[in-house]
């Protein structure tokens, strides 16, 4: 069993979102995934921001029980992946000593997977859609 993380900055939208995801992914096709979130920069207990929940709804994912937690919280060496969604956040976790082999870029090819926060519903549908192929893509890859 693997265990995976995904890190943005607030833990409300994106890596709320590639949990759910990811988790959906790996119930689909049996890889036995567990799968986790939290933010660089967080307050705790938040909850994922009504469009992801809205836009993750549409495609059969729940994340509406998701609370929000710091990286800061975690023991970053439980995990066996931690996909950031920045390089920002990549350094970041980096530098609070998260094993660098260990830490990957989302959507890497395309930069990673920009931030919806303030946009409006299709801004958070067009994330949802780059993180459900990114997710896709690096599942086969690990």
């Amino acid at each position: 069993m693997k265990r995976i993380l995904f890190v943005c900055t607030g833990n409300t939208c994106r890596s709320p979102m590639a949990q759910g995801i990811c988790e959906k992914i790996s119930e689909e096709s049996s890889l036995g995934i567990v799968a986790d979130s939290a933010g660089i920069s967080t307050v705790k207990g938040r909850p994922a921001s009504d469009f992801a929940i809205s836009v993750c709804r549409e495609i059969g994912v729940d994340i509406s029980r998701h609370r929000t937690k710091s990286v800061r919280e975690l023991d970053l060496s439980e995990y066996d992946f931690i996909f950031t969604m920045s390089p920002q956040h990549k350094h970041a976790l980096i530098a609070l000593g998260a094993n660098p082999y260990k830490v990957w870029l989302l959507g890497a090819e395309t930069g990673g997977i920009p931030d919806p926060f303030g946009g409006d519903e299709d801004d958070y549908r067009r994330c949802r859609d780059e993180i459900y192929d990114a997710v896709r893509i690096s599942l086969k890859e690990i």
